[in-house]
């Protein structure tokens, strides 16, 4: 008698898996690849999922997390040599520093074909000094990888391609002022990443006005910090970051280690210090705008977006809103970039098919926001030029003429 023939049925599971398996395996165009790979995505997956798989990009950016990502990016197209950014040794850990990590000075590396270097001071930017030039108006920029400028060169920066402008911006206007936007953004660095920086680094230049930057990603980025923070054992300073902390109930037997040096019950310390993410990115905006006007600095919050579907307007609206919500409680003027890729093809403007930073385009796009948010602005831009701009009408006249002074935007 003969064994009943068993007709093998796909599962959708099944099939998901071969397709991005097939996808990531062969060398498909880039934007092609990249709509097949979206189209096999689920349209079901959730917004903590989506976050959740961000969040594991950027432990394997600096380094950290245990891999569980690694199958799913190499699916995606990632090559094998791909590199995080300990990797390329850029990084230097700072054991027990609340701090965590910070680039190290003077190095020079070529990253996806593009320059990556840093200055003496640890800024991915060009050289500089620690004391002001006279007539030099310094902007210290605060942010993460995209202000820092992953996989692109240090000139295509969009902070350097704003340097650039303002000085010809202040030519055209026959001023002897001098810019200078320094760059403190490091990849991975979360909201109290960049609270640090500013107080320990920043303000050790002598800024005349601060960005600072925020993404739609905040929020995982800040929860990765601060289990790193409990991991390590370390507090914070500021009393009302350390009460909002506290507030989360972490008991000893939640913060027990396994021999991978992770939280035994991970779930448990998500679940706990989840309540506390936004709190918190909203007392770090508050402690900033707090320090810059006890200096007399003038503070700007801008919203960076990724090369992401998980970017696009239905799905960011809420966070989007949470973010402009936080700066106009402290009174701190927001720039929306958020939309700034809006309409246009991703795998013209991000890095790679399996990377959403954006690339040197994705920059240019990003540049030419953020000075014009700067000229339509009336408070922004006489503070930056000392030229009265008290009206929309001024401001669009004068944003035309800014963008037709001859440099190549």
């Amino acid at each position: 008698m003969s064994n009943p023939t068993v007709k093998f049925r796909p599962t959708p599971a099944f099939l998901l898996s071969l397709g991005l398996l097939l996808v990531g395996v062969f060398p498909f165009p880039g934007g092609w690849g990249r709509a097949v790979r979206l189209s096999l995505r689920s349209p079901e997956i959730s917004r903590a999922d989506r976050e959740q798989s961000a969040g594991g990009y950027y432990e394997g950016l600096i380094g950290v997390g245990d891999g569980r990502d690694e199958l799913s990016m190499r699916l995606l197209g990632k090559p094998a040599n791909w590199a995080n950014i300990h990797q390329i040794d850029a990084i230097r850990n700072l054991p027990g520093d609340p701090l965590q990590f910070e680039l190290k000075p003077n190095i020079e590396r070529t990253l996806f074909g593009r320059r990556f270097s840093t200055n003496a001071y640890g800024l991915r930017d060009r050289p500089t000094t620690l004391e002001k030039p006279p007539g030099t108006f310094r902007i210290a920029l605060l942010g993460s990888s995209m202000d820092m400028g992953w996989g692109v060169g240090t000139e295509e920066t969009y902070e350097n391609l704003l340097e650039d402008w303002l000085n010809a911006h202040a030519r055209k206007l026959k001023l002897s002022r001098r810019f200078e936007v320094q760059n403190f953004a490091v990849a991975a660095y979360s909201p109290l990443n960049r609270l640090e920086s500013f107080e320990r680094k920043a303000l050790t230049f002598k800024p005349d006005m601060v960005i600072y930057s925020s993404t739609l990603l905040d929020v995982r980025l800040l929860e990765i910090y601060l289990e790193n923070l409990l991991k390590t054992r370390v507090r914070p300073s500021d009393p009302r970051l350390l009460a909002l902390l506290d507030s989360a109930g972490l008991a000893a037997a939640d913060l027990r280690l396994n021999g991978k040096k992770d939280f035994a019950n991970k779930p448990r310390v998500k679940a706990k210090i989840g309540p506390i993410l936004w709190p918190m990115t909203d007392a770090v905006v508050g402690r900033l705008a707090d320090d810059c006007r006890a200096r007399g600095l003038p503070l700007v919050g801008v919203l960076i977006p990724r090369v992401s579907d998980t970017d696009e307007n239905t799905r960011r609206a809420e966070q989007v809103a949470r973010h402009v919500g936080v700066a106009a409680r402290h009174s701190v003027p927001m720039i929306d970039l958020s939309a700034s890729y809006d309409g246009q093809d991703p795998a013209e403007l991000e890095i790679a098919t399996w990377d959403d930073h954006p690339n040197a385009l994705g920059h240019r796009v990003l540049f030419k926001g953020l000075a014009a948010a700067l000229v339509k602005n009336p408070d922004i831009y006489t503070k930056l030029f000392s030229v009265p701009n008290s009206s929309a009408s001024a401001g669009a006249a004068r944003e035309k003429e800014a963008f037709t002074d001859g440099h190549d935007l």
